[in-house]
């Protein structure tokens, strides 16, 4: 309050300056009050802190974040005028629907870390970003946004002296800093706290400019260290022992759910291949890693470990790959290719994958000369097929596939089996399944007899409503199969439970994996192949 104001008495005119001056204080608290406690709930929905936190620690925190939200609030209010503040407003609710939707997706709050070394993927797919908006949500933000743009005019309408307006900015933006760096440097240092945890209670502004300080390449090398350090043998001891066949192909098929597999319409199944096809696998029901984007699900098989659930895993500068699982295939007298209709660089896979042992790459800088268009999964999986047929060697095929990416809009007319003109991201879901099972079972009918095949989706596709059953929700298949042969009859897993339990985790299922074929015996081929080849042991 100014000093004008605090001398004014209770009869003063509305007309007077002093009167003006004390509503425009009003309003100017209004604003502040309501979009700091905006910020608040934006806060709360999208760090939860809700889980395992006592409620007086959760009030607690809220009160912390909320005394920062007021001072950052009215440092803006009261620098910012006309345009630049509506501006900012806008930008609000730009940013409101970024982190609702990031946090909705991937089940934890938009690291700085992430953001600062993500954000080309993320434009990348701002499609598929755009068609996961809660819509509820962007309403309730565009009528606060309509709320502010009201007092803010109010204010306008009965301005403060700029003098006084500065110096509350001044007061309140040194409040803010000496809150924040209290809290994020010496309360709890924000390098102590990991994300997503109650613990992360500082709002985004404070975590993400600590983060952006103190969290380094050193620091996150580290934690991912320590995380590959965790195995599993868990199924290696519940399966009867799996021997690998000379050709195999490990399919990681984008946005495939466990429950797609057992969908109908109008009766129909929605992937009838597969389907099927399950019936002569080992078949199982895997919590995925997706944390950070869908390079963990590829990371966690060729690297056989957890990811580090910060940033993207291939992004760490000096992880080793030594004992990828391609250089393991190596050893076993395979010839590892791998195969990706994305470019090199997305996700930075390229560096890390020349380092893992794979003896060709093929992204779309390599698939395109050959006129193979790696976005459409026919193409690249019919690509696969013919060189493993042609292949006089063991060989190893790891192949990504993109089409059934979100928002599931890519299929051109001819393609949409199920809905030819779809109307929701149920039925775009739908149709590009459909899609993807075509493609497999035309994969699988070209590859020689004895082929194992692993398939698995990378994460679950996050479309809810398709399926009557939540049995499997947020789950997704992994599939082990070899042509010609049954293998369901000697999993031990399904008779137990434990296989469609949604108990077993991806990195259960990859170390299953590398323990094959780590102790399939070596065939007279892969002998000559191993003995072949300028490295034949692992480092």
């Amino acid at each position: 309050m100014t000093p004008q104001c605090e001398a004014s008495s209770a009869t003063i005119a509305p007309e007077s300056p002093t009167f003006s001056n004390r509503k425009a204080v009003w309003i100017l608290v209004a604003l502040v009050s309501f979009w700091a406690i905006e910020i608040l709930l934006l806060q709360h929905f999208t760090t939860f802190p809700e889980a395992s936190i006592p409620v007086g620690r959760a009030i607690k925190d809220a009160c912390r974040r909320l005394l920062l939200n007021v001072a950052a609030c009215t440092v803006i209010a009261c620098l910012m005028r006309g345009w630049a503040l509506r501006i900012s407003f806008v930008v609000g609710l730009i940013a409101t629907n970024m982190l609702v939707v990031y946090a909705s997706y991937f089940g934890s709050p938009l690291s700085w870390p992430v953001l600062s070394s993500q954000w080309r993927e993320g434009l990348a797919v701002s499609d598929h970003g755009i068609s996961l908006i809660n819509w509820k949500v962007f309403g309730i933000a565009l009528l606060a946004l309509a709320v502010k743009v009201v007092l803010a005019n109010a204010v306008k309408q009965n301005p403060l002296p700029r003098r006084t307006t500065m110096k509350w900015a001044c007061v309140a933006g040194g409040i803010y800093l000496l809150f924040a760096v209290s809290l994020a440097a010496i309360h709890k240092p924000i390098r102590l706290i990991h994300m997503g945890a109650p613990e992360y209670i500082y709002g985004y502004a404070v975590a993400w400019t600590a983060e952006a300080i103190s969290f380094d390449n050193d620091s996150l090398l580290k934690e991912a260290l320590a995380k590959a350090e965790d195995k599993s043998d868990l199924l290696s001891k519940t399966e009867e022992p799996l021997l690998l066949s000379d050709k195999v192909a490990i399919v990681q098929v984008e946005s495939l759910d466990f429950d797609v597999i057992q969908s109908n319409v109008d009766g129909v199944p929605v992937m009838p291949f597969l389907r099927e096809l399950q019936n002569q696998s080992m078949r199982y029901s895997v919590k995925p890693f997706h944390n950070t984007g869908s390079s963990e699900a590829d990371f966690s098989m060729l690297t056989t470990a957890t990811p580090n659930g910060r940033v993207n895993p291939f992004q760490i500068y000096g992880f080793p790959y030594d004992n990828a699982f391609p250089w393991l295939a190596k050893e076993r007298g395979y010839a590892p290719i791998a195969f990706h209709g994305n470019t090199g660089e997305f996700f930075h896979r390229r560096k890390a994958y020349s380092q893992m042992g794979f003896s060709k790459l093929y992204f779309t800088e390599e698939l395109e000369p050959l006129e193979v268009t790696g976005r459409w999964d026919h193409e690249l999986l019919n690509f696969s097929a013919d060189l493993l047929q042609k292949a006089t060697e063991p060989t190893l095929h790891f192949v990504i596939t993109i089409t059934s990416h979100g928002p599931f809009d890519r299929l051109s007319e001819a393609d949409r089996e199920i809905y030819s003109q779809p109307s929701n991201v149920q039925q775009r879901y739908l149709n590009s399944m459909r899609y993807v099972d075509r493609a497999l079972e035309r994969y699988i009918e070209q590859l020689p007899d004895g082929t194992t095949v692993v398939m698995y989706g990378d994460h679950e596709s996050n479309v809810e409503g398709y399926s009557g059953s939540t049995t499997h929700q947020d789950r997704v298949p992994w599939l082990i199969y070899q042509k010609g042969s049954d293998l369901s009859a000697q999993q031990n897993s399904i008779s137990s439970g434990l296989a469609l339990s949604g108990e077993l985790s991806q990195l259960d299922m990859v170390c299953y994996l590398r323990d094959r074929l780590a102790n399939t015996p070596l065939s007279a081929s892969r002998i000559a192949a191993k003995n072949a080849d300028s490295r034949t042991s692992l480092k």
